[in-house]
């Protein structure tokens, strides 16, 4: 089977929620991803911000995905450990590697067909429209549709199509290192947030899977271990007895505000989800991938497949996470506390819930 109605380009949480909403309304759907496994290689701590959107997929998976609640936010001063700000309003923590292949599984139950180690190469136009993909496999090297949902992740701005479709300035990703460690100073269901004027110490957070058990990044594996060796702070303290159990790779943008939406995420026939639209965030990224599979389900039922029915989806995004981004690195200086800014995103998502999981 080489022609579908819609194709997703890239399987995180973005594309495969995309996927599941898009089979679940009955659409014959293709999901492309070009590394061997389904939430691999993991890019992120698997935060899930508060939402009834978050508090859905957590009742949805059950048991299945590995979670904890996160009772408390805590913001301090890296240097003394002394408090800045809390918030209670902390969200989950998931292994999202295994919520991507849940979220993966259920569109495929959902109808879907998933090709992995399939990297999309190309687009390819007629009469100015995206009318099939050419791809690096010699199993499926094209395939055909008639909406593209392209989330090719955070290298979307800079060798990707957004940038392509020039919908962005085009940038190169920064790369950092995530680690998985054990044995660190943390307690269950708090994310310990630090800041500091000291770049190595500046929004160091602890995502806290269980006690001692956490997710931490760092610019490079130098820095993890230099600052493990300083004595001088409170996030140094926390991670002196601690040592990795995986290491994985992630990257962010260089230039322009982080998770700031292009201001066109619709270009002809291709819809732009999570960090492909510039977007950033878990939850942020699902949802975008909920309103694009409507869309595009209904725009393909309804036989109008014009830019004008797709944005559709842009305007969906301007009404509702569009009034509170994922804006992580400024949310103080957006909002003037991470505690308002969570309570934003909550109001700018309510009534939001993953039903298309829940059903599968």
């Amino acid at each position: 089977m080489t022609d579908f109605d819609i194709i997703v380009i890239g399987g995180g949480p973005a594309g495969c929620y995309a996927g599941l909403t898009a089979a679940a309304k009955g659409c014959r759907v293709a999901i492309f991803e070009e590394h061997r496994a389904i939430g691999w290689p993991r890019h992120d701590p698997g935060w899930l911000m508060e939402s009834t959107f978050a508090k859905s997929i957590i009742d949805s998976v059950g048991s299945r995905v590995p979670w904890s609640k996160v009772n408390e936010y805590r913001v301090s001063h890296a240097e003394s450990g002394d408090p800045i700000e809390n918030s209670s309003r902390g969200g989950y923590v998931v292994r999202r590697d295994l919520l991507e292949k849940e979220i993966a599984a259920s569109a495929i139950k959902a109808g879907a067909v998933l090709f992995l180690q399939t990297e999309v190469t190309k687009l390819v136009r007629s009469e100015g429209r995206v009318e099939k993909v050419e791809t690096n496999s010699r199993v499926l090297p094209k395939a055909t549709g008639q909406i593209f949902i392209c989330a090719d992740g955070i290298r979307s701005a800079g060798s990707g199509f957004a940038a392509q479709e020039s919908l962005c300035e085009k940038a190169g990703p920064r790369p950092g290192i995530s680690y998985l460690l054990a044995n660190a100073d943390v307690s269950a269901g708090v994310i310990d947030h630090f800041l500091s004027s000291d770049p190595t110490l500046n929004y160091k957070t602890f995502f806290t899977h269980q006690k001692g058990l956490c997710y931490l990044s760092f610019p490079t594996s130098e820095a993890f271990h230099e600052l493990k060796n300083r004595s001088d702070n409170a996030v140094s303290r926390k991670i002196r007895e601690a040592y990795p159990l995986e290491i994985s790779g992630y990257a962010s943008v260089t230039s322009g505000k982080y998770a700031e939406y292009f201001k066109n995420m619709v270009r002809d026939n291709i819809l732009f989800v999570g960090d492909a639209s510039g977007g950033a965030g878990n939850i942020h990224g699902m949802i975008q991938g909920q309103f694009a599979g409507t869309v595009a389900a209904s725009a393909i039922k309804e036989h109008d497949l014009s830019e004008a029915r797709l944005s559709e989806y842009q305007d969906l995004i301007a009404g509702t996470l569009g009034k509170a981004p994922f804006f992580y690195f400024s949310a103080r200086e957006d909002f003037g506390a991470f505690d308002e800014w969570f309570r934003q995103v909550e109001d700018a998502s309510k009534g939001m819930e993953a039903t298309e999981l829940a059903y599968f």
